[in-house]
């Protein structure tokens, strides 16, 4: 593989990167948002209840992530038809 490829490769993953990452925080702001604002209302009660909230949480959060992957693929995918899809290729 050529600089020029690895150079690509290496922009790809760090914007990947970056996009999940604020992906990541905008998925736990709204999973913050939801539990003050009551849509996910904590527990009252006994400690079970307490451990069995925090998978729903967890769901929550992993739902709220997974809305944001289409937007990950369609700039991912906008950067590497910037970049050139021949780039990618390893000659």
């Amino acid at each position: 593989m050529g600089p020029e490829n690895i150079a690509a490769w290496t922009h790809l993953y760090a914007a990947v990167g970056l996009l999940a990452a604020i992906c990541s925080g905008c998925a736990l702001l709204k999973t913050i948002y939801d539990i003050r604002t009551g849509v996910i209302a904590p527990p009252l009660g006994s400690v079970v209840r307490w451990l069995l909230w925090f998978p729903k949480v967890w769901l929550h959060f992993q739902l709220s992530y997974l809305c944001g992957f289409p937007s990950i693929l369609a700039i991912a995918i906008l950067y590497a038809h910037y970049i050139g899809f021949a780039a990618f290729v390893p000659t």
